[in-house]
């Protein structure tokens, strides 16, 4: 049975406004496909904007951009987390993609021979769908961390922001993977710190130096 709710038709729904989504929509425009990107943030770049302060892409710039626009830096500069935001912000404006924020897709069905997806009070029939987004952001905590006593402090990568939020002494990192490393790298400046996970191996040389931008 369908839906009460007046339902907004696009050929091709793109679920997520980050770099898979704004691609995917760049390769659409240029084919003439109808199509609508949605994503849950208020501005694009926002996933980016949201992670800690001294976060920066563990890839120089000269793989950092988007099919049809380079990343705007000399090619061995590893960019900031905003950089990157602006960047996507940029690459939506300049290419006129049609971009809706603010969209929580909430569930997604199959409809006669095409898709429904629900955000709220919002409804999108189309005849395709690209999920252009993940789940990695959303934290996962083992079930013994509400054991922990209460003057530890425990943060989450999406939570941490900067060392001001820790307390003085000593710091576990539980996981041995992007954030992880380059957090405790940040920590070993002023507190103690344990990094603790699967050995993901290391490179030979130091990345993730700055190099001014061009």
């Amino acid at each position: 049975m369908r839906s009460q709710h007046h339902a907004e038709r696009v050929n091709t729904l793109v679920i997520g406004a980050g770099q898979a989504g704004l691609s995917c929509g760049y390769h659409l425009q240029r084919r003439g496909v109808s199509f609508l990107i949605v994503d849950t943030a208020a501005r694009v770049g926002d996933i980016w904007r949201a992670r800690w302060d001294s976060l920066r892409l563990f890839t120089p710039a000269r793989y950092c951009g988007l099919d049809g626009m380079p990343f705007p830096a000399a090619p061995h500069y590893f960019p900031t987390k905003d950089e990157m935001a602006d960047f996507l912000e940029a690459y939506a404006r300049r290419f006129e993609l049609p971009v809706r924020m603010g969209v929580r897709v909430e569930r997604l069905s199959r409809q006669d021979a095409g898709f429904l997806a629900v955000a709220g009070a919002q409804r999108f029939e189309a005849e395709n769908v690209i999920v252009a987004m993940s789940n990695y952001q959303r934290p996962r905590l083992p079930a013994f961390a509400t054991e922990l006593a209460s003057e530890i402090v425990q943060l989450h990568s999406v939570d941490y922001r900067n060392p001001a939020q820790l307390r003085a002494g000593a710091v576990l990192i539980a996981g041995a993977g992007n954030s992880g490393a380059e957090i405790a790298r940040e920590l070993a400046g002023s507190h103690e710190v344990w990094l603790a996970g699967r050995d993901t191996g290391a490179l030979g040389k130091e990345i993730g130096v700055p190099h001014p931008p061009c």
